[in-house]
């Protein structure tokens, strides 16, 4: 995605429909500054935006992604597109939730077995409850986003 193109294209559809950007502000219950700074390449919309300001600009969703008025064949061959990307994605992801449970497990291995293997003072004994925690931790957090981010797009 390219910002400033998707930027531009945003202000030539809200120039189309014959609003400021504060009208268009409004309809999305946003700022003009935010609108400005969309138009402009500097932030992208929140993707719960996308919706409401497609609709407000009389556009698809595919159209504001790829920052293009497009016809229905392109629509379809970069929907197509889009769909392959993310479920590659998606493999990717699911992937790395492997790695995820892999670090809880090890995570888990620090914290009960080394600890009392190798830690012979308290101090290094606390050090090693605290790097397996660690480990367990990010583990765990790092496969919650994982699952989240795997299962959001099934849910819509």
């Amino acid at each position: 995605m390219n910002q400033e193109r998707i930027g531009a294209f945003i202000q030539q559809m809200r120039k189309e429909k014959e609003m400021t950007q504060e009208q268009l502000a409004s309809k999305l219950g946003t700022s003009q500054r935010s609108i400005s700074r969309r138009e402009n390449g500097k932030t992208m919309p929140d993707y719960s935006m996308y919706e409401p300001l497609c609709e407000a600009l009389g556009i698809q969703v595919s159209e504001l992604l790829y920052g293009k008025r497009m016809t229905d064949t392109e629509k379809t061959v970069y929907g197509e597109t889009s769909a392959l990307n993310l479920f590659t994605a998606k493999s990717e992801l699911e992937t790395f939730g492997i790695l995820a449970e892999i670090l809880i497990v090890a995570g888990i291995i620090i914290s009960m077995t080394l600890t009392g293997m190798l830690a012979e003072t308290f101090p290094e004994m606390i050090a090693t409850l605290v790097s397996g925690w660690f480990v367990w931790g990010f583990g765990l957090l790092l496969r919650v986003k994982i699952r989240k981010a795997v299962t959001k797009p099934e849910q819509n």
